[in-house]
């Protein structure tokens, strides 16, 4: 699931995900809430932060998240991951030497700094 986080810069997507992401969370929540930023704004910036009860993200979501980085490649003009899952920082890790933004992990416990980062 996908919970969209409000008390963010105007400039900034920010999501929590928690148990298991579907293609109806991509479809419902995150696309749209990149797509309505972007009608105010010619870059942005994403927050993903993932719980603690994160769990995975279905086969088609998978899918999913590829397509969104393809569509929104040149979109974002940072994005910072908060998690405390090893395997979700390495895969974003992998994933940010693909990025034509800075992609940047951070621990749960470094949420501050986090916060400073995105906004820079």
């Amino acid at each position: 699931m996908i919970q969209l986080l409000s008390g963010f810069d105007d400039d900034i997507v920010a999501v929590k995900a928690q148990g298991v992401l579907t293609r109806a969370d991509y479809q419902d929540k995150l696309v749209p809430a990149i797509e309505t930023k972007l009608q105010d704004h010619s870059s942005i910036k994403l927050w993903y932060e993932f719980s603690e009860a994160f769990e995975g993200f279905s086969v088609e979501t998978l899918w999913d998240d590829a397509k969104l980085g393809f569509f929104h490649l040149t979109d974002f003009t940072r994005v910072a991951i908060i998690t405390d899952k090893e395997w979700v920082a390495n895969t974003a890790k992998v994933m940010a030497y693909m990025a034509p933004c800075p992609v940047k992990v951070f621990a749960r416990q470094d949420v501050t700094e986090a916060m400073q980062w995105i906004t820079d």
